[in-house]
């Protein structure tokens, strides 16, 4: 388990920079900078969206990683104790990243 800070605002997932979703899956099978990668559990908030929050958010998450040249990708989960994704007010998940990705 991993801990997560999230920056994409423009998930419904995210409420006070913490992902509420509980287990997050990140994408980039080929990826070699973490602008490659992305999170493949984005959801838009958009206007008419509601948050998907409910309680507190998880302190550790589970991490999918399909970034197979990721140092902390191992057996398809992070390795990571921490990390970050990033993308502000992102609108599909493409404007996302993960900003711990290290090419190795």
């Amino acid at each position: 388990m991993t801990i997560l800070d999230c920056s994409v605002t423009g998930c419904m997932y995210n409420e006070a920079n913490c992902c509420h979703k509980g287990n997050i899956k990140v994408e980039g099978e080929d990826a070699k900078e973490s602008e490659d990668t992305c999170c493949g559990s984005f959801a838009e908030r958009g206007d008419r969206c509601a948050k998907n929050v409910t309680g507190d958010a998880p302190k550790n998450i589970e991490v999918a990683c399909c970034a197979a040249n990721c140092v902390f990708n191992k057996e398809e989960k992070c390795s990571a104790d921490h990390i970050g994704i990033a993308g502000g007010n992102a609108c599909n998940c493409r404007e996302t990243e993960c900003a711990s990705f290290c090419c190795g």
